[in-house]
C-alpha cells in the first residue's frame, strides 16, 4: 500500500480537502526481540570397549520467547507483537566417543534431535485491526483512485481483496516451532606436558527453520500477493545451514588451576538477515580459568569478545531494512561440576 494516501495517525485535512486517511493508531516504541531457552540432558554412556564409549539419552527443552516489531520497515506489522508463554517438549540425543588417555586424546561425535513445539501466542496487530475496521471506507478510497488513474486497477482489485480479508478480523491459532537437529565434532589431545589442543565443530540445520504465528501468517497471506508472494511470508526464517569452529590451547598453571585461550568462528545462517538477528555470523577470541579446590570440584569461569559479521536485514516479506556494520559483543559464563 506505499504511496496511498493513509496515515498510522490521525487524518489530515488541507484547505479543507482530505489529504490522508488516519488509522487512529498509536505505534510508539523499538523493535525487541528475547527468547529464553533452558534445557537438561540425562545420558548413559557404554563402553563395548576399553577406549570407545557410545551414548545417548533424553533432553528436556524449555522454550519461551517475545517479539516487537516497530518502524515503517514493518509497513503493516509495524506495531506487531506476539508472547510465546514457556512451553516444554522433549528430544533427544546420541554420540559415540574415543579416547587414549596416554596422550590426553579425547574425541565425540554428537547428535541432537529436533523438538517441536507448539504455542497459543498472544499476537497484537493494531494495523491489521485498523485496516480490518476501516475497510469500508479504504475500499472506496481505493476505488477513487482506480477511477481517477492515480493506480492502475489490478493493484486496486488485490488491494481491496486483502482488505475484505482483514474486515471480519484475524482469528487466532497456533504457532508451531521446530529447534533444529545438530552435530557436535568435539576433541582434544595433548601435545606437551601440562598443554592440551582442543577444539570442536558445530552444525546446525537452519536452513529449514522457520517462525510464523497464526495471525501473523494470516496477515502475510492476505499481502502476499500485493508484493508476489501469493503464499505470504515467515517472521523468520534462514537461507543457510549454520557451521562453526573453535580452536584452543589448555594449560595447567598450577596443581588446582589450569587457563586456556580460544579463537573461535561462525559463518552465520545466509545473508541477508532477519532483522531480529541482523549478523551474518562472527569471529571471537576466549579466556578461560578453571580451579578445582578437590580432586571432585571444578570451577570454571570466562570470557569471550565477538566481531560480529556485517549484514544486510531483511523483514519477513525479505524486504530490505538497512545495513549493520561494525558490531561486538561480549559473553561469559561460570560453570560448576561435580565429580562423583
Amino acid at each position: 500500500m506505499a504511496g496511498l494516501p493513509v496515515v498510522t495517525g490521525p487524518s489530515i485535512v488541507s484547505n479543507g480537502q482530505l489529504a490522508a486517511f488516519g488509522l487512529n493508531t498509536d505505534l510508539t516504541g523499538n523493535t525487541d526481540v528475547s527468547v529464553t531457552t533452558k534445557s537438561l540432558s540425562a545420558i548413559v554412556g557404554f563402553k563395548p570397549m576399553e577406549r570407545l564409549t557410545l551414548y545417548g539419552g533424553g533432553v528436556y527443552q524449555e522454550l519461551e520467547g517475545n517479539v516487537q516489531l516497530h518502524g515503517s520497515t514493518y509497513s503493516a506489522f509495524n506495531g506487531y507483537g506476539a508472547e510465546l508463554s514457556t512451553e516444554r517438549e522433549w528430544g533427544w540425543l546420541a554420540g559415540v566417543a574415543y579416547e587414549i588417555p596416554e596422550i590426553a586424546l579425547k574425541v565425540s561425535l554428537t547428535y541432537r534431535s529436533e523438538i517441536d513445539y507448539e504455542f497459543d501466542a498472544k499476537e497484537s496487530l493494531p494495523l491489521a485491526d485498523a485496516l480490518g475496521a476501516n475497510s469500508a471506507q479504504l475500499g472506496g478510497l481505493v476505488q477513487g483512485l482506480v477511477a481517477a488513474g492515480s493506480i492502475p486497477a489490478q493493484n486496486g482489485q488485490a488491494i481491496i481483496g486483502m482488505l475484505n480479508g482483514l474486515s471480519g478480523g484475524l482469528p487466532g491459532g497456533t504457532t508451531d516451532i521446530t529447534s533444529p537437529q545438530s552435530v557436535n565434532l568435539d576433541f582434544q589431545s595433548g601435545i606437551m606436558a601440562d598443554t592440551i589442543a582442543f577444539g570442536n565443530v558445530r552444525w546446525v540445520q537452519w536452513s529449514t527453520f522457520a517462525i510464523r504465528p497464526a495471525q501473523f501468517g494470516q496477515l502475510a497471506e492476505a499481502l502476499g500477493p500485493l508484493i508476489g508472494q501469493p503464499n505470504g511470508f515467515n517472521l523468520v526464517d534462514y537461507s543457510k545451514d549454520q557451521w562453526s569452529a573453535n580452536l584452543g590451547l589448555g594449560r595447567k598453571l598450577g596443581e588446582q588451576l589450569g587457563g586456556s585461550f580460544s579463537v573461535g568462528w561462525d559463518s552465520g545462517a545466509g545473508n541477508p538477515v532477519t532483522t531480529l538477528g541482523p549478523t551474518e555470523g562472527y569471529w571471537n577470541v576466549g579466556l578461560a580459568l578453571r580451579y578445582n579446590p578437590t580432586p571432585k570440584v571444578e570451577i570454571s569461569a570466562g570470557i569471550k569478545y565477538f566481531w560480529l559479521g556485517d549484514a544486510e536485514a531483511q523483514t519477513g516479506a525479505h524486504s530490505y531494512a538497512g545495513d549493520f556494520e561494525n558490531n561486538n559483543a561480549i559473553a561469559g559464563g561460570v560453570k560448576f561440576g561435580l565429580n562423583f
